[in-house]
């Protein structure tokens, strides 16, 4: 859904169309608040609504380094890339982030967790994965990363589009303005809990498994 909607909902709701009382950043803060608040809410609920996938190949990001670096390679600021490789150097995980759900390699195998690199790196870490400081590390090409991502903050509001289903619309205005007209953090995250829970009913969840991110 669009940003710029949900502003101009939101100002309609308010009376101030005319941006008497609120300004466009000011809303923009307080609909980037609730995303924050909405994302952990979701991912402590185990959503689908966050639940996202992202395909990594060393050869191709390889590729975009050495063609960024070769396009900036008269530019004076520019620092060059340095290459990647996923066993030694790992690889960032996305910006929208929470939690790990599975990483496994193309043909479908899923990896299973290790807690240091030089386990990874032994002859044994074939069917492993390690994640530390924000990077995955796995001596494989190509993977893929399951995981739960927010919905990214808003940074031009008459662009950007919030990565949240239309269902949540009418939450997320109801939501900005409470946060536009009360501060109390008590009273933000109950009012955020019960706004998710009308939209996403608890029972959905209450009989499934969380899968762990690790093996016995």
């Amino acid at each position: 859904m669009k940003a710029i909607n949900i502003l101009r909902a939101v100002r309609q709701k308010e009376q101030d169309n005319d941006e008497v009382k609120y300004s466009d950043y000011d809303i923009t803060c307080a609909m980037n608040e609730v995303l924050r608040y909405v994302n952990v809410d979701l991912s402590n609920k185990g959503s689908d609504y966050l639940h996202k996938m992202a395909r990594y190949n060393q050869d191709e990001i390889n590729a975009a380094i050495v063609a960024d670096n070769e396009a900036n390679v008269d530019t004076p600021e520019y620092e060059p890339k340095e290459l990647v490789d996923f066993a030694v150097t790992g690889v960032k995980v996305p910006d929208s982030f929470i939690s790990i759900m599975y990483i496994q390699r193309t043909d479908g195998y899923r990896l299973h967790p290790v807690s240091t690199l030089l386990e990874l790196q032994s002859g044994y870490g074939e069917d492993k994965y390690l994640m530390a400081g924000g990077r995955i590390y796995v001596k494989h090409k190509e993977f893929i990363l399951g995981y739960m991502g927010g919905a990214a903050p808003v940074k031009n509001i008459e662009k950007d589009e919030v990565d949240l289903p239309d269902i949540f619309f009418d939450t997320l205005v109801k939501l900005i303005r409470i946060v536009l007209n009360n501060n109390d953090v008590d009273t933000m995250t109950q009012a955020v809990t019960g706004a998710v829970d009308e939209v996403i009913p608890r029972r959905r969840y209450s009989n499934s498994r969380q899968k762990m991110p690790f093996y016995l």
